[in-house]
């Protein structure tokens, strides 16, 4: 195959997937740059061994295969790259929240946090993502009943969460409502 058409074929297939994956990678990262590199490396390490594809209509999974092997390699060596300085840490601007994405989303994002890997991969895929349990099956391997699992019980830890976050916010606000009140009346 020429470069040309590997090329015009290998876009063509992105474009179908280009939205899933890129929201799959916003999941798995913590920021929205973070995001955009693993799509890069991905499309790049994806587009260099697409001559390897044999059936094109597997073209789905092997690029989100191959984000997740992207995504796990980058944390499996992050150990190299030095140790944490806790007085650094503190001393950064927390930057993290993009303008472009609402309130509640980042709320998600961070709850997703929370769940092991495992789980979190198969809710992302099957919610975000929009994929079948079969092809997340196909994708984490296992039994479909894992599979089924793992996403239930992902999204009752996420219901958790997030249940629990919001009566928390709630207090916390009429804590801060009321408290000039509680204040004025108890120095009267």
């Amino acid at each position: 195959m020429s470069n040309k058409k590997k090329q015009e074929k290998f876009l063509g297939l992105l474009e179908g997937v280009n939205d899933s994956l890129f929201m799959y990678a916003r999941a798995l990262e913590s920021s929205v740059e973070d995001a955009e590199d693993l799509l890069s490396d991905t499309i790049l390490a994806a587009y260099e061994k697409f001559d390897t594809i044999i059936d094109y209509s597997g073209f789905k999974g092997y690029i989100f295969k191959t984000a997740r092997s992207i995504f796990r390699q980058k944390y499996r060596r992050s150990w190299l790259f030095g140790k944490f300085d806790e007085q650094k840490a503190e001393n950064i601007v927390l930057n993290d929240f993009s303008p472009d994405l609402p309130v509640d989303i980042q709320i998600l994002y961070n709850a997703l946090e929370t769940l092991p890997e495992k789980q979190k991969e198969a809710v992302v895929l099957f919610e975000i993502s929009g994929f079948s349990l079969i092809e997340i099956k196909e994708l984490q391997g296992g039994t479909l009943s894992a599979v089924k699992s793992r996403v239930k019980r992902g999204r009752e830890k996420l219901t958790e969460i997030l249940v629990h976050q919001d009566k928390f916010y709630r207090r916390e606000k009429l804590t801060e409502i009321y408290e000039p009140f509680v204040n004025g009346i108890e120095n009267e």
